[in-house]
């Protein structure tokens, strides 16, 4: 879910991004350099991308074994993207 913070706090509910679970862990999101997607980690070890216009998941991959706690993109190589899980790895996808 979306928070538009310019006059309080409240829910934009025309952004909604569905599918991964976070099941009360912080998981991390990102844009990617041009705006264009935004990421997220889960607590099944999954990082899910978005179109950030139309809210589809555009790709899913499995990423760490337990919780993928954050993820973010390269800020020069957008092709990039580096995630981190709860068991200490940290890997970047190319």
């Amino acid at each position: 879910m979306v928070y538009d913070c310019k006059v309080g706090i409240k829910a934009n509910k025309n952004k909604q991004f569905t599918g991964h679970t976070n099941q009360g862990f912080g998981c991390g999101i990102t844009f990617s350099p041009d705006g264009q997607f935004v990421c997220s980690g889960d607590a099944k070890g999954k990082v899910w991308f978005w179109d950030w216009k139309t809210q589809k998941n555009y790709r899913t991959i499995q990423a760490h074994e337990g919780v993928c706690i954050d993820v973010d993109w390269h800020p020069l190589d957008s092709s990039r993207v580096v995630t981190c899980g709860w068991d200490g790895t940290v890997k970047m996808w190319d």
